[in-house]
């Protein structure tokens, strides 16, 4: 433990002068930042779909997942749909080994107050994440305002502040003034930390410098986790770990201090990320089609999102193969894919349903029995 944490450990007694357990709470490693299944031409959640996909993500180790963020399309969904899918990854999820940070952040101040206040209520979830209003924009004394408003309707719940400027245009190079400030006020007392999507280094150093090191900092740009890692990060929040070992691969070498295999691997996230980037132009929704290449198919998007042509579906999912970026789906996982989605073992399966069990064995490749 560095000199920095064990100072700020002190310094906040374990958490107890606070009221809140700090350390307990820290997330390390790697955290999904998952995407929203959807049918119907993204009219409808498909939330059958969920269980089946907290379990890949727990086969590739990944014990993090947060819906309803920016990969998730939250500002395009409805309050009602966002506690549906809070309650099904929050049912699902926890018992295959996943944690659940559920994004609250909203328009509407009352909007995201209700939902923390549902994520309160679900016992499957660890925490929550709160994006700022991105139309009216707030000021440093709003935001953090806003933020003590959402923290306070649960107060039981580790909150980070989500930090992604690119889309929010909210305090570009400023989140270290967030955490000053809430620990100058001492009224966001849940306050973790922050998701941290921007590449401005130099903020997220002075963030991670904030009352010695106290906050809990997870870094949301996968093609330069390495060098967060490297500064002090706690963790990453990714799209790619969904669908590509790359950065998996990053954060497990870097852990075991291979820092030569660390970079190669994300020098390989990097590529991927610079392959795939291109397709997501006019407004394409291009890595919930690369779920779909791995066997994960969570559906289509929602407008103003659209999904891949099938010509663009074809080349991209051919690079992205051939350069051995993504993970490498098999019939045998897409058949285990649909047993799960029917919540069913081998064992019942092939002793209760062997015929239509059988069939589908065909549609996967299998062949007859």
């Amino acid at each position: 433990m560095g000199l920095q944490r064990l100072a700020a450990l002190l310094a906040a007694g374990l958490g107890g002068a606070r009221g809140f357990d700090v350390e307990g709470n820290r997330i390390k490693g790697m955290m999904a930042a998952v995407y929203t299944p959807m049918k119907n031409g993204g009219m409808e959640l498909d939330l059958t779909k969920v269980k089946p996909y907290a379990g890949h993500l727990a086969s590739v180790n990944v014990t993090h997942a947060m819906p309803a963020g920016t990969n998730g399309e939250s500002v395009s969904l409805t309050v009602s749909e966002r506690k549906q899918l809070a309650e099904e990854w929050a049912k699902v999820a926890p018992g295959m080994g996943v944690k659940v940070y559920i994004h609250v952040g909203a328009e509407s101040l009352l909007d995201a107050i209700e939902l923390a206040r549902h994520a309160a209520t679900l016992p499957g979830v660890s925490g929550i994440v709160c994006m700022p209003p991105v139309y009216f924009k707030p000021s440093l004394e709003t935001l953090h305002d806003f933020l003590a408003a959402v923290s306070g309707a649960a107060p039981a719940l580790p909150i980070w502040y989500y930090h992604i400027p690119v889309f929010t245009g909210v305090l570009q190079g400023r989140a270290h003034e967030v955490l000053q400030l809430a620990e100058k006020t001492g009224k966001l007392p849940n306050l973790m930390g922050i998701k941290f999507t921007d590449y401005d280094l130099a903020d997220f150093t002075a963030c991670l410098q904030v009352a010695n090191g106290k906050y809990n900092l997870l870094f949301g740009r996968d093609d330069k986790g390495l060098s967060a890692l490297m500064l002090g990060g706690d963790g990453v929040v990714s799209s790619t770990v969904n669908y590509s070992p790359t950065l998996r691969e990053v954060v497990q070498l870097y852990a075991k201090g291979d820092l030569r295999g660390a970079a190669a691997a994300q020098q390989k996230n990097a590529d991927l990320c610079d392959t795939f980037g291109p397709y997501g132009s006019d407004a394409k929704n291009v890595q919930k089609a690369i779920m779909r290449m791995v066997g994960v198919d969570v559906g289509p998007s929602r407008l103003p999102y659209q999904d891949l042509s099938p010509a663009e579906y074809a080349a991209l999912e051919a690079k992205l193969q051939s350069k051995g970026f993504i993970d490498t789906e098999t019939k045998k996982a897409k058949y285990e894919a649909w047993l799960a989605s029917k919540d069913m073992t081998k064992e019942k399966a092939m002793s209760e349903y062997i015929k239509p069990i059988e069939e589908k064995k065909k549609d996967f490749g299998f062949g007859g029995a």
